[in-house]
């Protein structure tokens, strides 16, 4: 009996794991801009036309995008050909993904860090359907679910060879588990460059661990996976012509994307060195805030959908930036008790995270079953505290403990369910009005985009805020928008006629884009409209007849 209900609750997890993604999943695609690149890139590949971007005026531009992401795409692209009806196939992918993520993790959990089963089982099950991770497996095709695989599982078989590289172990094991472990890990880098402190830091480990043989055989796979890719990209990287024909954060390199205010807007402003220890306080305050919050009570601290706004009180802060000493608190107690991987490539992904001028939740958000670990190691130190003070030593006080321990693990999972729930319900709201922002803003999106691929001449090019979008759904050959003052020579060498806006929010347009006439204009809250800049030839400066 006792061997059945582990299987039972194994079932009834992933029942409702299903059921939780079924619920969310939409047909919404490219509206953070970077899906969309991910999609094109992936056609461009299943149709053997390279890694290229193929929505260019000119052939050849090479992206900074790691290609894994793409390349694993591909793969179902081919399966699946016509966009957008295969936009449920790609997304198949990353929920795959956080289903996996929820069996390694328990691995993680209860093989590596020995944790009770009732608490393992409780934070795999949260990081399988932690809201955040949910909504960018099922309303988006971004690649941070692979990555969170991808990074759990490299992890897990660091740790296994570590363990068989011990005395009396079979060196061979030892070496097959690095060797399985780097090509992971060497895959987490191609998935998202922030997965270069995950090798550092595998290296490091393995190194402090004296597995002399292991740190050569991974460091050895590492190169030959990652090295073509590096020497590659550096050789075909845009030239600063083809950077200014397409813009965009697609053809920046990270070195150019770091010092701007926000990452890839360079209109947004630039920063110099001696701001990046401001950029990093501000980062670590918004952490402390706000994001330790949302890991433990994610409705109190997150909007249900992008675009909503979260008031969080001065109550809110401070037992966010509580739990973040509880997580430190628990950071360090797990250091001391053994220092694993994760102690040394968590602090290496944290410190990527805030040199970065962007949104520091969504990059924290791959790390979510550490922080979990963290927290309720936190919290068992101080109730292991709290027992030592009151002298609860006994057999009573030990149940106590564990039953305490237990219901702070599980109240991971209810604040996910209740995020889920929130999220579910808004989706499903009777009132059409009242129903997700988000699948709203992109049917109004999709709209336009079909107007646009109906009526704009196929042999036009379009200046638009989402060129991947656009041309998946037109083939019009498609460049950013962006810039528009600096890029305006490009553009009427390019005979750039057609200027449009995508956005999934309400867009305000400036006195240089309204001295344009609107061709069409969207029917809904955003106001998306297609302006027509006239003949190239015709025409003045940005803004000016």
């Amino acid at each position: 009996m006792k061997r059945l209900i582990p299987i039972a609750a194994s079932v009834l997890a992933l029942s409702v794991a299903a059921a939780i993604y079924v619920a969310r999943l939409d047909r919404v695609v490219g509206m953070i801009v970077d899906d969309a690149w991910y999609v094109l890139l992936a056609k461009a590949l299943a149709t053997g036309q390279g890694y290229t971007l193929i929505n260019s005026p000119t052939p050849g531009i090479t992206p900074f995008y790691p290609p894994a992401f793409p390349a694993l795409l591909a793969i179902f692209y081919r399966l699946s050909p016509h966009f957008p009806d295969n936009v449920w196939l790609l997304k198949s992918v990353s929920i795959a993904a956080m289903i996996g993520a929820g069996f390694v993790s328990f691995r993680y959990f209860s093989r590596y860090r020995a944790l009770p089963g009732e608490v393992s089982f409780a934070l795999a099950f949260a990081t399988a359907i932690y809201p955040p991770l949910v909504f960018l497996a099922t309303s988006t095709v971004m690649s941070e679910c692979v990555y969170t695989l991808l990074q759990l599982g490299a992890i897990v078989l660091i740790e296994r060879s570590v363990r068989r590289a011990g005395p009396g172990a079979a060196p061979a094991s030892a070496w097959r588990s690095a060797a399985a472990g780097a090509a992971l890990a060497s895959l987490a880098f191609l998935t998202r460059a922030a997965g270069l402190g995950l090798v550092i830091g595998s290296v490091i480990y393995l190194l402090k661990e004296k597995s002399w043989k292991p740190t050569l055989v991974f460091t050895a796979v590492v190169a030959i996976l990652t090295g073509p890719w590096i020497l590659y990209s550096r050789s075909h990287q845009p030239t600063a012509e083809q950077r200014v024909e397409q813009g965009g954060s697609i053809v920046l390199s990270y070195s150019a994307q770091f010092f701007d205010r926000v990452a890839g807007r360079p209109d947004a402003g630039r920063i110099t060195t001696a701001d990046v220890p401001e950029r990093v306080w501000d980062n670590l305050v918004e952490i402390g805030t706000a994001d330790m919050g949302a890991f433990v009570f994610y409705s109190a601290f997150r909007p249900v959908e992008p675009g909503e706004t979260v008031l969080i009180s001065d109550a809110a802060v401070v037992s966010s930036l509580c739990f973040a000493f509880v997580a430190l608190a628990g950071y360090i107690a797990a250091a001391r008790e053994k220092w694993t991987l994760a102690e040394i490539a968590t602090p290496l992904a944290l410190a990527t995270c805030v040199l970065w001028g962007w949104e520091q939740y969504r990059l924290l958000v791959p790390l979510a079953p550490f922080f979990f670990f963290y927290l309720w190691t936190g919290a068992r130190s101080i109730v292991r505290s709290f027992r030592r003070i009151t002298g609860g030593a006994d057999r009573t006080g030990a149940r106590g403990e564990a039953i305490a321990l237990a219901l702070v693990a599980w109240l991971f999972v209810v604040s996910a369910l209740d995020g889920n729930y929130r999220y579910i319900q808004k989706k499903y709201h009777p009132v059409a009005a009242n129903r997700t922002q988000w699948i709203r803003a992109f049917e109004e999106n999709e709209a336009f985009i079909r107007y646009i691929g109906a009526n704009v001449p196929k042999d036009e090019t379009i200046a638009v805020g989402n060129p991947a979008l656009v041309n998946l759904y037109t083939g019009h050959k498609t460049i950013s928008s962006n810039s528009a003052d600096v890029r305006w020579r490009v553009w009427n060498r390019l005979g750039v006629r057609y200027y449009a806006t995508i956005s999934p929010y309400p867009v305000e347009y400036d006195a240089n884009q309204i001295r344009y006439p609107t061709i069409h204009r969207s029917e809904g809250f955003l106001d998306l409209r297609l302006l027509d800049l006239g003949p190239p030839a015709s025409r003045g400066a940005w803004g000016k007849d």
